[in-house]
């Protein structure tokens, strides 16, 4: 695999290097060679996907295409007269009249001043216009949406399904995947494997270690899963786009997708935002100030409050979250450059907590849940622009620091259904030991302090030509991630569970992990007439530094190769109007390191009785234990790896656009919680004849006779062991406003098919008596220990915009046609056996006929591995907005499932009937 892994990087390398080098030298002539720089008026950043239209009357037919990240595009015309004009969502429209002379070569620039008009509001996500896959979400979509979290922003998404919130469990992203998953540890890499990059730096989640035992409370904690998205607000946001597909290599820690954000950013009046839905309540206040008088200097302040009710009816449980954000943005304008500066500095806190009534619980019990989650956040980015042409186009440094303050505690009363032995022992071997109460009250606390820091130098070059232009990404990236926390900080002789196999571990002794990362990529657009052919291809190295010799991750670096191939086709003229064509596809390797939580792990403590005389009279009582420490830290542990693949086609006539895109996804390593067989060895000493009146005192195990016994048992590392295979096909078709009524409809669903496996093989240890004492054998199986899960839905969104009235609204109806779930298929047969010895064996016909054997088989019924399908269900949502006073005023209101049709439908003979109620909310929204 390493072998092959070098030569696609050396295959990549020479592509990169042929297209640079092609892009700098080769100049074929034409007629006329238009170069078209399309900049916002007010920050002169580049605008991507600006519609360019260029008309000659002379010439037969409409030329044009979309700017590129630069906020340029090239185009071959012919001399003489002609109109060009420019055209993107939000901005006001632009028109020139141009005399073109033969063989010249012309730059123009453009201004784009944004719009006030209403006719362009997008109240949806809507398809970009780049080499990947990716849905582009604007502040007009998310005003109109409501939304009080990042989560609410996925029903945008083709084959999205709108939902109600969740706020009382971690709330992670998994693109492209089934509608009626069951979440699962297991396969929580595709939500780590996204990565989450605000105004250029990515949210590192590696040194997260909270944890608890309480199997309850499992699902509130972030550990491992990636970015929490309801730590995440949206009223700061400009604008989001989510890479669904291959993303640049400028991108890393990822395996399923991009999330990026861009804040707000300009001077403006003061924004307030005030919601009320079924759950929550929402506060936000900002406002951007022009300190200058000039735009050259911009400082954006804002604030958010969320307070939601998890149950309406319960107030005992609840998620509050205030995100604070200040932003500065300074430009300087010279003759040689023009330089920016951005440094923000943002706080996000949440808080849950989750409390019983100890009136309504038996004997008065208490189970107290609090965890707090403080985070602070400073980042600076560094541009320079050369104000002439030049090769280099650009040059950033950009840096981050992290520091969270995370504190989580428990009080629960633990009650015990036998004498359990007290989890106090600190050291290997035989150890005197108390007992816990049958009762108690335990005291559970979590000290986490995350800090991360990074720093990312990078640059581009540009090369032209008549036929062909080029452009040059590097740089280099480092990151550094470390818990400074205390770690677990309870009373060991009072767990917060019983059969406690840990011990307190200060999260600060926990070495700092440090990642370096350096990615080339090339973006190459060859124009041979009317065809053009985008080719972005790239290479991204990373490895972690200071990783201890024994890991099989130290000092290997991982290599991701990724390219992109965009080809527009000649437009075809219908009634003198363009339809476009356009096809593309991509591939790559996409890689993930593990979090800290995986690669240090806690040590396990076993404490196996040898001697328990519980004696009516206290002083005689006795514990005896044989404790044994092991290190569980997975030194094979590898990287998580994603092969993602896709196709797409592109349909565009007069502002009406349908893309249908294929894909598929292969992860062979995720991270999961995996089975090995250990072997512990202890003594059975028999005290049944020690009198304790005789001697006066306790037993002690040096006086008894005893038995020597061996145990295997099954105990969990993090391993590579996990498979996710993913694939689909998704579309949307999105029509311009149709005119009088001023409607536009939008199309978009998929169809996804996820599967979630085991990718290696499993032990298992069947919870069997025979003859008194559980089954000393483990067996090994090589079968698939996963569902398949298929969706198809399709969302229909009519929205209208009516600009005289200030009125808004939109119906959508949204069919969920299938959902369904299917075991996949296992012999329950397994292929190797490990005995009481530790020896293992492989297993045979012979051992179906042993009766201890023959208790290894996994017995399924034939029902098992049939696929359960849900029947359809549809729902209407509506949503209204409504501007009054000049539009500093507006309202808004939404209502999700205001018609809801699931038909009842059976299985196992059993009718099962689907209800629900309809979620509504709604706001104000003030611009003072």
């Amino acid at each position: 695999m390493i072998f092959k892994s070098k030569y696609q990087s050396a295959l990549f390398i020479f592509v990169m290097a042929v297209s640079t080098m092609v892009g700098a030298a080769c100049h074929v002539s034409a007629a006329v060679r238009l170069v078209v720089n399309v900049k916002d008026a007010a920050t002169l950043e580049p605008l991507e996907f600006a519609a360019v239209t260029f008309r000659q009357p002379a010439v037969a037919g409409v030329s044009g295409g979309h700017t590129d990240a630069e906020g340029s595009i090239t185009l071959t015309v012919q001399p003489g007269q002609a109109v060009i004009e420019l055209n993107l969502v939000g901005y006001k429209a632009q028109r020139r009249n141009l005399s073109l002379k033969d063989r010249e070569s012309l730059t123009l620039n453009f201004r784009l001043e944004p719009s006030t008009s209403l006719n362009e509001v997008v109240v949806t996500a809507r398809e970009g216009y780049n080499a990947t896959s990716a849905s582009l979400i604007d502040t007009t979509a998310m005003r109109h949406l409501q939304p009080s979290s990042f989560t609410d922003l996925m029903s945008l998404l083709p084959g999205g399904v709108t939902k109600d919130p969740e706020m009382g469990s971690v709330n992670r992203i998994d693109l492209r995947s089934a509608s009626g998953m069951t979440q699962n540890d297991d396969y929580a890499t595709a939500a780590l494997g996204t990565a989450f990059v605000v105004d250029g730096v990515r949210l590192n989640t590696d040194a997260d270690m909270q944890i608890t035992p309480d199997a309850n409370r499992t699902s509130r904690i972030s550990t491992g899963k990636g970015v929490d998205m309801r730590s995440l607000s949206t009223d700061d946001i400009e604008s989001v786009e989510i890479v669904r597909g291959i993303p640049s290599v400028e991108y890393g820690e990822l395996t399923s997708g991009l999330v990026s954000i861009k804040r707000k950013s300009g001077a403006g009046r003061l924004e307030a935002r005030f919601k009320a839905d079924t759950q929550s309540q929402l506060f936000y206040v900002g406002k951007g100030f022009d300190l200058s008088g000039d735009n050259t200097w911009i400082i954006n302040a804002g604030v958010d409050y969320l307070d939601s009710k998890i149950d309406p009816r319960n107030n005992r449980e609840n998620f509050k979250r205030v995100t604070g954000s200040l932003r500065s943005t300074k430009r300087w304008t010279g003759p040689v450059a023009r330089i920016a500066w951005n440094s923000n500095f943002s706080y996000s806190g949440m808080f849950e907590k989750d409390d019983n009534d100890p009136d309504l619980a038996v004997n008065n019990t208490i189970d107290f849940y609090q965890n707090s989650k403080h985070t602070m956040r400073w980042d600076n980015t560094l541009r320079y622009v050369p104000s002439v042409a030049s090769v280099l186009q650009e040059l950033n440094l950009v840096s981050g620091l992290s520091y969270g303050h995370e504190q989580l505690e428990q009080q629960k009363h633990v009650a015990s259904s036998r004498v359990m032995p007290m989890p106090v022992s600190l050291v290997e071997g035989d150890n005197y030991i108390g007992y816990l109460p049958m009762l108690y009250l335990a005291d559970y606390r979590v000290e986490g302090r995350p800090f991360t820091a990074s720093l990312k130098s990078s640059g581009r070059l540009r090369f032209g030509g008549s036929s062909l232009s080029s452009a040059l990404k590097f740089g280099v990236e480092w990151n550094m991630s470390k818990n400074y926390g205390r770690g677990a900080v309870y009373d060991i002789s009072r767990p917060l569970i019983a059969g406690n196999n840990t011990r307190p571990r200060a999260f600060r002794d926990v070495p700092a992990m440090h990642q370096l990362s350096a990615y080339l990529e090339s973006e190459t657009r060859f124009y041979a007439g009317k065809h053009t052919l985008s080719l972005t291809a790239g290479l991204r190295e990373t490895q972690l530094l200071h990783l201890d010799s024994r890991y099989e991750l130290s000092g290997k670096p991982y290599f991701d190769p990724r390219f992109n191939l965009v080809w527009s086709l000649p437009p075809a003229y219908v009634r003198n109007y363009p339809l476009g064509f356009e096809l593309a596809a991509g591939a790559g390797w996409h890689t993930k390191m593990p979090v800290a939580a995986y690669l240090y792990p806690e040590k396990l403590y076993s404490d196996f009785e040898q001697l328990n005389y519980y004696h009516n009279v206290e002083d005689y009582r006795v514990m005896n234990v044989r404790t044994y420490i092991e290190d569980m830290t997975n030194y094979c542990l590898k990287a998580a790896r994603n092969f993602k693949w896709e196709v797409r086609a592109d349909i565009s006539y007069r502002g009406n656009r349908l893309s249908v895109t294929y894909f598929r996804e292969n992860m062979t390593d995720g991270f999961r919680s995996s089975g090995f067989v250990h072997t512990y060895t202890y003594n059975r000493y028999d005290a049944s004849g020690f009198d304790p009146y005789a001697a006066g005192r306790a037993p002690l195990i040096e006086d008894l006779p005893y038995q020597t016994e061996t145990y295997l048992a099954v105990r969990s590392k993090t391993t590579n062991g996990s498979r996710t295979l993913k694939e689909g096909v998704e579309y949307t078709l999105q029509s311009r406003r149709l005119p009088v009524i001023n409607t536009r409809l939008t199309i978009s669903g998929a169809f996804f098919s996820t599967t979630n496996s085991n990718s290696q093989s499993l032990w298992y240890k069947p919870s069997i008596i025979a003859n008194g004492r559980e089954l000393q054998y483990v067996g090994l199986y090589d079968d698939l220990d996963g569902n398949n899960y298929r969706s198809v839905n399709t969302n229909i969104l009519f929205d209208t915009d009516l600009p005289r009235l200030g009125l808004n609204f939109s119906i959508g109806v949204q069919n969920l046609w299938l959902t369904s779930r299917k075991t996949l298929r296992r012999d329950g047969i397994p292929v190797q056996y490990m005995d009481v010895n530790g020896a293992i064996h492989p297993y045979t016909d012979e051992c179906l006929s042993d009766p201890y054997l023959k208790q290894l088989v996994r017995n399924f019924t034939e029902s098992s591995f049939v696929r359960q399908n849900v029947p359809a269900e549809t729902s209407v949502n509506f949503k209204a907005t409504k501007t009054f006073w000049q539009k500093r005023v507006g309202l808004a209101v939404y209502v999700n499932r205001l018609v809801y049709i699931a038909p009842d439908y059976e299985r196992y003979g059993i009718t099962i009937r689907r209800y629900s109620t309809p979620y509504f909310g709604m706001e104000l929204n003030l611009k003072i």
